[in-house]
């Protein structure tokens, strides 16, 4: 199969990111001033209940799958061997993740005024072995990926607007939110015949793989016990409304976050290639790379929304969500720590064979984030919450980075920081008199955004930013 170019991948693949933020830009607002924060909350509860279910069906084979399909890249009938070797595992552990998933929903007191809701979520646990995402990520079909998102979001759009009109449309909403999850992965399985030969009859050996899945599985799990948590504990000590909140809160952090990934979402199957070949030079500089362009890029953004917070918030939510302004603001830095530890324990150290190194890093931040959850939510609610994510994520950076400092990081990164923090900083103080000059959101936002952008690109081009000069300079020639 032909390799695709590595920026049209990131084209792609930042381009499917950022309909991922346009579309709940265009959704959350609407929903959230229709249901109100208790509303919304119960549904995302139950979407963080199911989402354990979830990780028990995915058994986090994504990662290892894209590392052993890319290397498989280039052979139909050794890649038809493994895709079915692992549908089958997955089949497996989809079987077993929803009768668990029914035991709990029959037996936990707690979950029975969520039932309807739960039963409707859980549709995503039937399909996720169906789904096959890490295939086309192995095989860089990004483009194919982002068509297909669009469409069953333009579909789920129409569902939305059609039937979630009243503070009493929760179901109708949870079924918005299963729509193009569930309709993408089926899809997903009929195209992927285009790759695969599903009759091809070859010797079956699924327990090859055992071994490598349970340590991405750990990953896994511990990944989304301070990703998906936060939710359920909030829910748990706290008050639905409280859950409301946190998700008005980190909805678009978590969205900048998902664009910042996508830019390096597509490294792992083109670094393993790489590692393959034995092109050790191309592996650094790529890697060197996206560590600098994520810095540049998380430092303004986490910076910019922690200033802009309430303006967001009274835009995206409303009025009755002003209780969200402090958690968005203690839960930004985020942006920075989690687009990093993206290439570090899920890029790098999984193509070099060292993903038992991000297990413990999960693991050290999974029980951080449970104990700071447990002394904190009772007493802040969604503010303790962020606070219990925020040292999970960067404690797992920080180890994370510690192990590959000798291999990948150098002097020229460390720069690039700096660059990026003093570019930020002056950025940073314009904008806040900026604010404290004006009252209209809208100004503060679309004349912030613009003054922000233009101050931070003026500041690097002074200081003469590698990356930026060489990312400006690109643009001029494909212009020419």
């Amino acid at each position: 199969m032909a390799t695709s170019s590595l920026k049209k991948n990131a084209f792609y693949s930042v381009l499917k990111a950022f309909m991922n933020i346009a579309f709940p830009v265009i959704t959350f607002p609407y929903a959230s001033r229709i249901l109100g924060p208790e509303a919304m909350g119960k549904v995302n509860f139950s979407n963080s209940v199911v989402s354990y279910f979830l990780m028990i069906a995915g058994l986090g084979v994504g990662g290892y799958a894209v590392r052993e399909a890319a290397k498989r890249h280039d052979d139909k009938e050794a890649l038809s061997k493994f895709v079915k070797e692992i549908l089958f595992i997955n089949g497996l552990s989809t079987l077993i993740s929803y009768l668990v998933f029914i035991c709990t929903i029959l037996l936990v007191p707690k979950l029975f005024p969520y039932r309807s809701l739960l039963i409707i979520c859980s549709l995503k646990i039937l399909f996720t072995t169906l789904g096959l995402d890490w295939l086309y990520t192995a095989l860089e079909k990004f483009r194919y990926v982002t068509i297909r998102s669009f469409c069953f979001q333009i579909l789920s759009l129409i569902f939305l607007f059609a039937f979630v009109r009243s503070d009493s449309s929760v179901i109708a909403y949870a079924i918005f939110g299963i729509i193009s999850a569930v309709g993408s992965k089926i899809f997903n399985f009929i195209h992927s015949r285009k790759y695969i030969c599903y009759s091809l009859k070859t010797d079956f050996h699924p327990s090859d793989h055992l071994r490598s899945i349970i340590v991405f599985t750990g990953m896994s799990f511990v990944t989304s016990v301070y990703t998906t948590l936060d939710t359920t504990m909030v829910g748990i000590l706290s008050t639905d409304s409280q859950v409301g909140y946190y998700s008005a809160a980190t909805k678009l952090n978590h969205m900048i976050v998902s664009l910042l990934n996508a830019l390096t979402g597509v490294l792992l199957p083109r670094l393993s290639q790489y590692l393959k070949k034995k092109e050790n030079m191309k592996f650094t500089e790529l890697s060197q790379k996206s560590f600098s362009i994520i810095m540049l890029l998380s430092i303004p953004l986490a910076t910019g929304l922690f200033l802009f917070a309430k303006p967001l918030v009274l835009l995206f939510s409303g009025d009755k969500y002003i209780p969200a302004v402090i958690t968005m603001q203690i839960i930004t830095p985020i942006i920075f720590f989690i687009p990093l530890a993206n290439i570090t324990g899920t890029q790098i150290l999984p193509a070099l064979n060292k993903e038992k190194i991000s297990l413990c890093s999960y693991i050290t931040g999974a029980s951080l984030n449970i104990i700071c959850n447990l002394l904190l939510i009772p007493k802040y609610g969604a503010s303790g919450a962020a606070i219990g994510t925020v040292i999970a994520e960067s404690t797992v950076t920080l180890i994370q980075i510690i192990h590959l400092r000798k291999a990948v990081f150098t002097i020229e990164i460390l720069f690039n920081l700096f660059q990026a923090v003093f570019a930020t900083s002056v950025m940073a103080v314009i904008l806040y008199f900026y604010i404290s000059l004006t009252s209209s959101i809208y100004v503060q936002l679309f004349g912030g955004t613009l003054i922000g952008i233009l101050i931070y690109a003026l500041i690097l081009r002074i200081i003469k930013n590698k990356y930026f000069i060489e990312t400006v300079n690109s643009m001029l020639l494909k212009r020419n």
